[in-house]
């Protein structure tokens, strides 16, 4: 049987581990909910540092799109200034006989032979319902030197848009005095 003493030991010891175990549950806790509680205002600073750089995120899309309007306005004032000079460049459809001119006198100048000629009457240009595009075939003889200085003399010094359209060199690529013949197409815009 056990003794007096012994039995108080024992609840002694029982007791002791109970407040041990204890002690030791309120220190896990604490530690625990410490280390969270911390976890948790990082996160709300991290959380609040978010917002803020949403917030400079917000505004500088702001500030973007207000630039990238403010390009568009230059960009339309520019099609519309371009186009205002485009047309201002261009005569009107009924002069297109003064462009045939200016062809033939631009090819007497360098002594280039225009052996033959037929145009189309100007119609509306593929795209455009606003221009008129003129085609003028024309069969040139000539130097290779003068032909070359024509073709340029037409693209760059007639005081209009002038493209040519088409170019084929008629065979043979030079006859027994050193001339070529070159089938051409050159093409101009009018306003209508």
């Amino acid at each position: 049987m056990k003794t007096k003493l012994q039995s108080i030991i024992e609840r002694v010891v029982a007791y002791g581990i109970i407040l041990v175990c204890i002690i030791v549950l309120i220190y896990y806790f604490g530690t625990v909910n410490k280390r969270q509680s911390e976890m948790g205002k990082a996160k709300n600073a991290e959380l609040a540092s978010i917002r803020t750089q949403i917030a400079q995120a917000n505004e500088d899309l702001e500030e973007r799109k207000a630039r990238v309007k403010t390009i568009d306005d230059k960009l339309e004032e520019k099609k519309k200034e371009l186009s205002e000079n485009f047309e201002d460049f261009l005569v009107k459809s009924d002069n297109y006989i003064l462009f045939i001119e200016d062809i033939q006198s631009k090819a007497k100048l360098l002594d280039i032979v225009i052996r033959n000629s037929t145009y189309e009457l100007p119609g509306y240009s593929e795209g455009s319902n606003k221009y008129l595009e003129f085609k003028f075939n024309t069969t040139v003889t000539g130097p290779y030197n003068k032909i070359k200085r024509f073709l340029w003399e037409v693209e760059n010094s007639m005081g209009r848009l002038v493209k040519v359209s088409s170019m084929e060199i008629v065979p043979p690529i030079a006859d027994s005095d050193g001339n070529m013949t070159m089938k051409l197409t050159l093409s101009t815009f009018f306003s209508s």
